[in-house]
């Protein structure tokens, strides 16, 4: 009869795999997740373009989508309370481009999100670049 072989150098790297896996889904999943969402705000703003020829009424449309999405509540240095976004950006950094032959529009957005690392206090920047395209020409029946 075989003997067991108890806890393998094999078997300690796949727990220490596993939890840190883990470490960086907790500690970054959010800021991910939010970034699906923003891609799906562009989304929805270059499915606007097809009716809206006015790209400032269009960033717009995104600057609310994204306020009304991620404002989060806080406090200041005063104690006053007061809403804040955790995306970092200025408003040139959505930016809108249309073709006409063919008609296209792109849209690009560019942000930061600072994370706090869990279990370590260390903070980190980390900048997302998205793109939104949508086809702006009729649709032939």
């Amino acid at each position: 009869m075989r003997k067991p072989r108890g806890v393998s150098y094999m078997t300690v790297l796949i727990w220490l795999g596993l939890l840190a896996g883990a470490y960086f889904l907790f500690a970054f999943g959010r800021v991910y997740w939010d970034n699906f969402e923003v891609q799906g705000i562009l989304r929805q703003a270059a499915n606007e373009c097809y009716r809206q020829t006015d790209d400032s009424a269009v960033r717009m449309s995104i600057i609310s989508k994204l306020h009304s999405n991620f404002d989060v509540a806080g406090e200041d240095r005063v104690g006053r309370s007061e809403t804040r976004m955790p995306l970092l950006f200025d408003d040139g950094d959505i930016q809108i481009q249309r073709t006409e032959i063919p008609r296209y529009v792109n849209i690009w957005f560019t942000y930061q999100r600072r994370v706090t690392l869990p279990l370590i206090g260390q903070e980190r920047m980390l900048t997302f670049n998205d793109h939104a395209g949508q086809d702006l020409s009729p649709v032939k029946w």
